[in-house]
């Protein structure tokens, strides 16, 4: 497993760059949109997880020492497993789940990439809070922010989705961030008596 921890964000970069490829240099303009979208939100994702944990490769360090409270909202540490499981299963899978399955579905491209909007705003909140760089800032600041607004208005200049469409995407997401604290919790390191 240590082989997984140590490998899957350097994977990310590779699979990343062949999607990347496939957008626009394969595929060119050939792409519908939302299928489109749906493949520049993971590639932006894997990016972004390299910039956390490769470029960087600090975020779990950071987590840890920086945010880590014992006694606040995040009162349990980043372990590498709570790592692949926000990352990979959850980040990757719903994804892929909505690139295979609802790639033709505005709502379900939109939650996906207001998820990114939210991960870029914490990661400014964050350098705003600290006055200092956090592992995601840069990829956050110039990739899920410009994408989320830019991918906004594609949609809703072709009337893809309605303003009750927006408030369902905007409530599905913050439920969705707010598993991550959760699956943190359920994978945190188990204290022995």
């Amino acid at each position: 497993m240590n082989f997984v921890y140590k490998n899957w964000a350097k994977a990310g970069i590779g699979i990343a760059v062949i999607i990347l490829i496939f957008i626009f240099f394969i595929q060119k303009n050939k792409l519908p949109l939302l299928e489109k979208f749906i493949l520049l939100n993971i590639a932006f994702l894997m990016l972004h997880q390299a910039e956390e944990y490769v470029y960087h490769g600090g975020f779990k360090d950071y987590f840890n020492q920086k945010l880590y409270n014992p006694f606040g909202f995040l009162k349990n540490k980043l372990t590498d497993a709570g790592i692949i499981w926000v990352n990979v299963v959850l980040g990757w899978g719903m994804n892929i789940f909505v690139y295979i399955f609802l790639k033709n579905n505005p709502i379900a491209v939109m939650i996906m990439i207001v998820i990114l909007f939210y991960n870029g705003i914490l990661h400014f909140f964050l350098a705003f809070k600290t006055q200092e760089y956090n592992p995601g800032l840069i990829t956050g600041a110039i990739l899920f922010l410009p994408f989320g607004f830019y991918s906004y208005y594609k949609v809703n200049l072709n009337q893809m989705i309605s303003t009750t469409d927006l408030a369902a995407i905007l409530v599905f997401s913050i439920f969705v961030t707010l598993v991550i604290p959760v699956i943190i919790f359920l994978t945190r390191e188990k204290r022995h008596k």
